[in-house]
């Protein structure tokens, strides 16, 4: 028998979950990471609250055990806010989350959700960084908000295109992106990360758009 699936109000969340693990620094910089490291904390997320078949309280145990982890720490303080806000919205569509029906389908299509949100952000900041390659300065808050994306327009038209119609929260949260992972970046910048090469990264499609699965 076929379970019902809320699928646009989980097309809905499912962004405002991805930024704030994002901004958290609990998701890949790089878009070949594995699929576990994509997936880890959504599902460890979905997993609490079906434990306890309670929103609050799987939101509860899982916060706490986010907010341990050492990516997090510098940036706990500034980005506590988005977990208020991401924990009282799945406390107001609690049923939402108790579904077996919804959660089986987040689990089934967690990496394609993730990596469809992912793509354009991570490409969009990897090829601002091959363009910089070599300027440290680039990765410095104002440079960043003045150069990104205009000093990419024309490596980035394709993806614009693909993705007008979220293309401004896709550049500004590549923006925060490229500015809270700033250790990381530099390093980019330096050439001592290694990332895509801006062919691979602009011109390629992900496989997994659009491929979201489907429920009996």
């Amino acid at each position: 028998m076929a379970m019902n699936v809320n699928r646009q109000e989980l097309d809905e969340f499912c962004p405002q979950l991805f930024r704030t693990l994002d901004g958290l620094g609990l998701l890949p910089l790089q878009l070949w990471a594995k699929p576990t490291e994509f997936e880890k904390y959504p599902r460890l997320l979905f997993g609490s609250i079906q434990r306890y078949n309670d929103v609050e309280a799987g939101f509860k145990e899982w916060e706490s055990r986010v907010l341990r982890q050492d990516e997090v720490q510098y940036r706990k303080e500034e980005r506590f806010p988005d977990l208020e806000n991401l924990r009282r919205r799945m406390a107001q569509k609690a049923n939402l989350f108790t579904s077996r029906g919804n959660l089986q389908h987040l689990r089934t299509s967690l990496y394609a959700r993730l990596f469809q949100y992912l793509y354009p952000r991570r490409v969009l900041a990897n090829a601002y960084c091959v363009k910089h390659k070599g300027n440290p300065a680039a990765i410095e808050t104002e440079f960043v908000a003045e150069a990104l994306p205009k000093s990419i327009e024309a490596e980035i038209e394709k993806l614009k295109q693909t993705y007008g119609d979220e293309w401004d929260a896709v550049v500004a949260d590549a923006r925060a992106s490229l500015i809270a992972n700033r250790g990381y970046y530099k390093k980019v910048l330096a050439g001592k990360e290694q990332l895509t090469t801006p062919k691979e990264s602009v011109e390629t499609e992900p496989e997994e758009l659009d491929q979201t699965p489907e429920e009996g």
